[in-house]
């Protein structure tokens, strides 16, 4: 037997040791943290969460310089001088990521003003399982042909909806929110399934929530 004819024997020997091993030393195993759904209600939008995220998991709703008040609190509040007048733009240099500036930034106020839906929300991740269809107590979940883009989609029938979110709790594919969620997702939308929990965001968060 050659050099590498005698590595690939070693090597699966070690492989299967490595199982055996794992085999009998189960109570060693933990199971694996899984991140649990961010508490949006006292969220800034400050977006310095979204900076920080090494798997782009967070986005901060993206008419946050469109709806600039100018009311200029933040230029008074930050301590380096980094906000310029200009749109209100942040010199990257100056920055020392403190977050004062989001500490008084008015732009949260608007999540008060964005108009809280009927019914529970289906997002673009629904596969049209319909599943939730024969889970709705109220059989106010049904299938709706949509003329825009010619496809059969989940509807919700606001005459029949309680918001008992039965439909919420059960989705697989997490494809439907909450009103209330919903007009949280308007100022900050986290993928869970791109966290990797390493926490950074909890770090750099100035309200800690």
């Amino acid at each position: 037997m050659d050099h590498n004819g005698i590595n690939r024997v070693l090597n699966k020997g070690n492989l299967l040791k490595k199982i055996f091993k794992n085999i009998f030393k189960k109570d060693e195993f933990q199971e694996s943290k899984k991140t649990e759904k961010p508490i949006l209600n006292e969220c800034i939008g400050c977006g310095l969460c979204a900076n920080v995220c090494p798997t782009k998991a967070i986005k901060i709703f993206k008419f946050r310089n469109v709806i600039c008040s100018h009311c200029g609190a933040c230029v008074e509040a930050c301590p380096n001088n980094a906000i310029l007048f200009n749109r209100f733009t942040i010199d990257k240099d100056k920055c020392i990521k403190c977050g004062y500036c989001a500490l008084v930034c008015t732009i949260p106020i608007i999540k008060n003003e964005i108009p809280i839906p009927k019914t529970p929300i289906i997002t673009k991740e629904c596969n049209n399982c319909e599943l939730c269809i024969s889970k709705c107590p109220k059989k106010a979940i049904y299938i709706k042909y949509n003329d825009i883009n010619e496809k059969y989609t989940i509807s919700i029938d606001s005459k029949k909806c309680e918001n008992c979110l039965v439909c919420v709790d059960f989705c697989p594919m997490h494809a439907i929110v909450s009103p209330s969620d919903y007009v949280k997702s308007c100022i900050i939308k986290v993928d869970i399934d791109s966290c990797i929990f390493c926490k950074e965001c909890e770090r750099i968060c100035p309200i800690k929530k």
